[in-house]
């Protein structure tokens, strides 16, 4: 188990670097800044390759701040981090850009699969940038390119509808 763990904190900067790989994204010097997760509960459970965090979930690495109700890290069977959900009432997750603005996302559950460098924020989601924001019931944006898809089948009461609030330029 101890071997397990150590090779989880050494993989979870290959993971955040999904937030860090993208210029506009997010501030590039993230990356190497320590890792800080506080929890009320961890379970690590190596025959289903997850680890756990549980209840008032605040992690933090460098201006990337994550709050949850709880997290989980899903990993290969060689302890490759293969993807990570954030659910919360709601989760939601900040960080800066390379030129210190803000920019974040909030939903009931956020899910982030590292090989496709794909986050899906789903129920009652949110994404914004200093100025604009968009919300939907569902969100996907590729980390790596910036491309974003909001919209589509939706459980509650606005149909699927896609609301974005854009700024006026000065």
């Amino acid at each position: 188990m101890i071997n397990k763990c150590v090779k989880f904190l050494l993989a979870i900067p290959f993971l955040l670097c999904f937030i860090s790989s993208n210029p506009s994204w997010a501030l590039s010097t993230d990356r190497n800044q320590p890792i800080k997760i506080l929890a009320d509960e961890l379970e690590i459970d190596e025959s289903r390759h997850i680890n756990i965090y549980k209840g008032n979930v605040d992690m933090r690495q460098g201006s990337l701040h994550i709050v949850a109700d709880q997290i989980i890290f899903h990993f290969t069977e060689t302890n490759d981090i293969e993807w990570l959900e954030i659910s919360g009432s709601p989760a939601s997750l900040t960080q800066l850009n390379n030129e210190n603005q803000p920019v974040s996302g909030k939903a009931i559950n956020i899910n982030y699969f590292d090989s496709r460098s794909l986050m899906e924020l789903k129920g009652d989601a949110e994404f914004k940038s200093l100025l604009d924001t968009i919300q939907s019931n569902q969100i996907s944006v590729n980390t790596e390119t910036d491309a974003l898809q909001a919209g589509g089948a939706s459980e509650d009461n606005n149909n699927g509808r896609v609301e974005m609030i854009i700024q006026p330029k000065n």
